[in-house]
Order: C-alpha cells, then structure tokens, then sequence
C-alpha cells in the first residue's frame, strides 16, 4: 500500500495519480513547445540569413553543454534571442535554399507552430519521462516504507526535468527566445544532478542502509551547492557535466562496497547485480555517447543524438526496478552475466577507439580498426572465457556421465536408509545446500520459494522430499535450470532403478524357469529311473536327465528341436514310465509334426506339462489307462492328457504345485490349460501359445 501521513492508496490507485499528474505535466510542456511562431518556409528548405543575421552551424546545435565556458553560452544565447526576434517579426527579410539549390530571398511570414511538425526525438523524450515517473510510482507503492524504494522513485521523479526540458529546445525550429532557453538549460542541470543525487542515495540504502538515511543529506548538500553554482553561473560552465559522471562512479563505487557487505546473501546479491548492470547500461551509454565526448573535448558534438540517448534511463529503470523488487531474480541473475559482457565489450572498443584517436591525431579510421584488433586478440577471448566459467561450469547434470556412478549408487543401495543417504549427498554436491526435510506438507511438483532463495523437493521414486536453501552457499538464487537438473536427475535415477527391477525381474524369471525345469522334467526323470527294472535303462535315464540338466542350465533358449523327433522321444519315454506300474498308454501314431521344429522353450514346456501329468497318474490316480492324443501344428499346438483313475479326490487337490507349475508355463506364452477331473478319470487339456516361440515369454 502507498502511504503517506493522510492518504492511504493501493498500487493501482498510485500508479493513476502519477500517470494523471504526468500527463498534466507533459500537456504543459507540450504546450510550451507549441506556443510561439516560426517562420513558413517551402518544405525541405534551408534558411540561411534572417534579418541579415547569418546562420551557422553553432547556430542549430542540439545541447549548449557542447560549449565548454559561459561566455561560449552567453554568445549563442544572445544569438538564439536575436534570431528569434528575427524569425517572429513578420517582414523579416529571410534567405533560405530550395531542395532544388535556388537561394531565395522573401520577407518573413511567421505561422503559428503547430503539433504535427514536432519531431520524433521530442515525442520519444516526453515518452521516457512519463515512463520514469510511472514505475518510480509503481515501486514506490509496493514498498513505500523502503528508503531504497524511495530514492528509486525519486531518481523517476527527476528523469521528465531533465528530459522534458531539453526536448523543449533540443528540437526547435531554429531559434527560440534566449531567456527561455537558458533557463531550460538550468533546468536541464538541475534535473540531470538531482536525478545523480538520487541514485547515489539508491545506492547508499539498497540493498542494506550503508548508514543511517541522515547521511542522504552529504549529496544532496554538496551537490546542491554545485546547483546554485550553477544556475547562477558561479561555478565553471565544466562542472555540472563532471558533477554526472562523478554522480555516476560514486553510484557505482556505492553498488561495490553494497557487493562485499551482501556476502552470503544471494537476494541481495542477486538483486545488487541487476542494479549494478541497470546502471552501467543506462548511465554509462548516455554519459559516455552524450555527455563525455563533448565535455572531454573529443567530438564537438554527441556520439548520440541527447534526445534519443535519453532512452538509456528508461533501460535503467526497468533493471532497477525488477532488482529492487526481487522480481524473478532467480531467472535474472544468470543472464545479469551476458549483459556485464555484452557491455564490456562495447565500452571497451568504444575506449579503445577513442584512445586511439587521440594517439593518432584524429585518424578515426586506422582508430576503428587497431581498435577491433586489439579487441579481437584480447577481449573476445577473455569474454569467451568468463562465459565458459560464468554459466558453462555452473552446478547441474550437464555432464550426465560425472553423476552417473552417485546416480547407481542410490539405485543399487541394498537398503532404504542407505538410499536416503546417498540422495542427500548427491544434492548437496549439486546445490552446494545441505538438504532438510521441509516443514509442513509438500506440493507434487518442485517450486522455487523466497525469491529462489530455497528450493523444495517433492518425494519421488521412494525418496523422500527435501528443502535446500542458499545455492552454492549462498552466493546465488536458485533458478529454474535447477529445476530443470533435478527433474533429470529423476529421470536417470528412475532408468537406473528400473534397470535394476528389470536385472532382478529377470533373475527371478530364470530362477522360475530352472525350478519348475527341475521339478517337472529332472523330477519325472529321476522318478523313472529308480523305477525301472533294467539296470542299463537305469543308466541310461540318468544319463539322459544329466543331459537335461546342463541343457537347462547352459543352452537356455538358443536351442531347437524336430517336432516330430521330439513327439516320438516322448511317446517311448511316457510308455517306459508307465510300464512298471501297469498303465497301458493310448497314444496313436500320426505324421503329426514331421519336418517341423520348435524353439526351446516350446520344447520343455510340452515335455514338462506331459511329464507332470504323468506323475499325478501314476502317484496319485490309480489308473489302468492313460491317453495322449497331440494335435494341432507347431505354432498352435494341443495335447490332450486322460485317464481313467478316481480323479481328484480326498487329499489330493487339483492346484497342487505340479498343475500350478503347469498351468503358470502353458499361461506365460499365451496358452491355456484346462483341467476336468470326476470319480470317472482327468482329462487335461493343454495349449501351447505362440508366445512360447520368442525368447522374451520365458
């Protein structure tokens, strides 16, 4: 809210009285520029004489700060009063040049001045000031009791005095009154040291008191007195020009000694930074292409037109007023670097150019171009080195690799606690923060709280959520980028995590495989070994589950088998098991499956599903038959088991570990298992699916 001892306004309420009491205050200048007459001349001409006073170039010169002493201005006032009685008194004999070269002599008719004629240059420096006065207002609204608040509107305030005035006789037609014109110039200084004196008081309270806001009266007294000297024209005609740029290094030696007392304050420094950099880009461009070739006696005349060059302080403005308010200054800081280059770099061929050209006796273009050498050899490569060290080597995942191992670490860690750990240590090494558990509940997503001063965490993956404050201990905000790093870092501890569910998905998968391998095929095997009567079959069985085994063990999925080869070795086998317990087997001879292969896989799902069927038969159904009957192709292939036993009954249940080791095999390629069991006998039906064929269905 805006306070004052009465009135108490809103910001929006604020900003409408300082854009009322501007506008009333630019109609008034607009109307100053408006009321008096000038002489009517074809379009395009150029007057020469009026009078018979002859005009020159010193006539039409846009700032008479470009004369360095009083008597200089005293002279070019008295011409300028001269020729503006001139120009206004009708019969005036005038002298001008057509665009066509005729020189022209006619008497003096003077027209009223009108608003359409006003140049560019006037409209834009009314523009500048009411934008000043408007975010001088606006700041000031926001934080009326912050003495840094206070001179930043100030320096708004002073800004439409400067300006205004000089866009006033910068762009007169030819002449104007030469009392008038002096005292605009006066008002012009007054302007542009009162506005000097704001900004070193800026500097003194922002963003700590550097004492206490007593000591804002030093400036205002010493450069108050320089004021008065200068209205008067007491002091030399040099010193208001030197009283800005002293103004200026006093802001910036103020911003230095603000820098060292923000240690271990990344706002401050953070906002201190972008009032350093506002500075040097709308102060130092408007003193050093304006104000300082002309005053230093290197150019008669500004590098840039003082009208234009104006536009620098609203650049000004706009920086101050985003540090002062600590808008977004986590987004700000970083690129607070590029401006410090990209403004260096500029002044320093500026400096050079100049300093060769006063070497060289005013040779501008071998100036120029030693200047762009020495800035090419030197600058361009330190530049490239401060951004290298600025903002390539800034914390963060731009190098995924050297996070890499921390990043397994914390998803091979065996336990939770150990997990926790080396995820606070990975942050702590990111953020240069220590990470805490935040204080109250926590949003899904990261955010970016006080300004970037800290930076919360949600809890992602299993780990819990953090808060870190005071990035690489306190020498920064934290930024978005931040964000942007921890949000990868989630992404490659998510792939290493499942990476590892994936390895130990795959370990159990296996050690499924080799289980229900062992339990039906190596077990039915066995279990036929010991029954059989012929010690060399014996031998031979166990030799064949041998075989087995290290192709269970070793081949895994690689192999592949004759169908029809494979239904034959079956149906012998099924026949030895059978035999000794007096079950007769019913499986016909059929061409099914010759010249057909089969993948591994298929292979010992069909064997297993068989030979556990078989087993059941002969410990548990007191059968005296058993059918198998295979049918289909190799890619849909069906067996049917039947029996003509009691079925399940009493103690034996029909989801022992054998059918669920069946069932679960069939079902993991896409097949199907059917199980239909009575006093009568079983009946299984068993499908094998096509995803049995690929290697990924194991």
């Amino acid at each position: 809210m805006f306070v004052t001892s009465k009135i108490r306004l809103s910001p929006v309420s604020a900003l409408a009285v300082a854009a009322l009491a501007a506008l009333l205050a630019a109609a008034l200048v607009i109307w100053t520029a408006l009321a008096r007459t000038e002489p009517d001349l074809p379009p395009g001409a150029s007057l020469l004489s009026a009078g018979g006073i002859e005009i020159g170039a010193a006539d039409l010169i846009e700032e008479p700060d470009t004369l360095l002493s009083w008597r200089e201005r005293a002279v070019f006032f008295d011409r300028q009063d001269r020729l503006f009685e001139a120009l206004r008194t009708p019969g005036t004999d005038l002298r001008y040049e057509t665009p066509a070269g005729e020189v022209v002599t006619a008497p003096n008719a003077p027209v009223a001045r009108m608003a359409s004629p006003l140049p560019g240059a006037f409209w834009f420096q009314i523009g500048v000031g009411i934008f000043a006065v408007l975010i001088g207002a606006w700041v000031l609204a926001l934080r009326p009791r912050d003495w840094g608040a206070r001179m930043f509107a100030a320096t708004g305030l002073f800004v439409p005095v400067f300006a205004w005035s000089a866009a006033i006789y910068s762009t007169r037609p030819i002449a104007m009154d030469g009392t008038m014109f002096r005292w605009l110039s006066s008002i012009n200084h007054v302007g542009a040291m009162s506005f000097g004196i704001a900004l070193v008081g800026l500097f003194m309270m922002y963003p700590r008191p550097l004492g206490h806001p007593r000591w804002l009266l030093v400036p205002v007294l010493a450069y108050g007195a320089l004021i008065v000297a200068d209205m008067f024209w007491i002091a030399p005609a040099l010193w208001s020009s030197l009283a800005v740029l002293s103004q200026m290094i006093g802001a910036i030696v103020l911003g230095v000694l603000q820098w060292f007392r923000s240690r271990g304050e990344p706002l401050d420094r953070a906002g201190l930074r972008w009032f350093l950099v506002a500075t040097l880009v709308g102060c130092s461009l408007f003193v050093f292409l304006s104000v300082a070739p002309p005053a230093l006696g290197l150019t008669d005349e500004p590098l840039i037109s003082q009208g234009y060059a104006f536009g620098f302080f609203s650049i000004m403005h706009v920086g101050l007023a985003l540090g002062l308010l600590r808008y977004r200054l986590f987004d700000l800081d970083r690129y607070a670097w590029l401006v410090w280059l990209w403004l260096g770099g500029s002044l320093s061929v500026f400096a050079l150019d100049l300093l060769f050209i006063g070497w060289l006796g005013a040779r501008s273009d071998v100036s120029l171009a030693l200047s762009l050498i020495l800035a090419g050899l030197v600058w361009f490569p330190l530049r490239q080195f401060l951004l290298h060290r600025t903002l390539v080597r800034r914390p963060g995942l731009d190098a995924s690799a050297d996070y890499m191992p921390a990043i397994l670490e914390i998803a091979l860690a065996p336990d939770e606690t150990r997990r926790h750990i080396r995820y606070d240590a990975l942050l702590a090494e990111l953020y240069g923060a220590t990470p805490v558990e935040p204080d109250g509940a926590t949003r899904p997503e990261p955010r970016l709280v006080q300004s970037g001063l800290a930076l919360e965490l949600p809890g992602v993956a299993g780990l819990p959520p953090r808060r870190l404050a005071y990035a690489a201990g306190g020498r920064r905000v934290f930024a978005p980028s931040d964000i942007a790093t921890w949000r990868q870092l989630v992404r490659l501890l998510d792939l290493a995590t499942e990476s590892r569910r994936a390895f130990e998905t795959g370990v159990r998968t296996e050690r499924d495989r080799i289980s229900r391998d062992v339990h039906d095929n190596i077990g039915a095997q066995i279990l036929s070994a010991l029954h059989a009567a012929d010690e060399e079959r014996k031998d031979d069985l166990l030799r064949d589950t041998l075989a087995d085994l290290r192709t269970i063990i070793n081949e895994g999925f690689d192999s592949t088998f004759d169908l029809g080869e494979l239904l034959a070795e079956m149906r012998l086998e099924t026949a030895e098991r059978l035999a000794p317990h007096g079950i007769a087997l019913d499986w016909p001879t059929s061409a099914l499956g010759e010249g057909a292969r089969i993948g591994f896989m298929r292979a010992v799902t069909l064997r297993a599903v068989l030979r556990e069927a078989v087993s059941n038969v002969i410990k548990h159904s007191r059968a005296t038959a058993m059918r198998v009957h295979p049918a289909g192709v190799a890619d849909a292939l069906s067996l049917l088991i039947a029996d003509d036993g009691h079925g399940f009954a009493g103690a034996m249940a029909p989801d022992g570990h054998g059918l669920r080791n069946m069932r679960a095999r069939l079902e993991a390629g896409g097949g199907a298992f059917d199980l239909a069991t009575g006093p009568e006998g079983t009946e299984i039906l068993a499908k094998l699916g096509s995803g049995l064929a690929d290697r990924a269905a194991a």
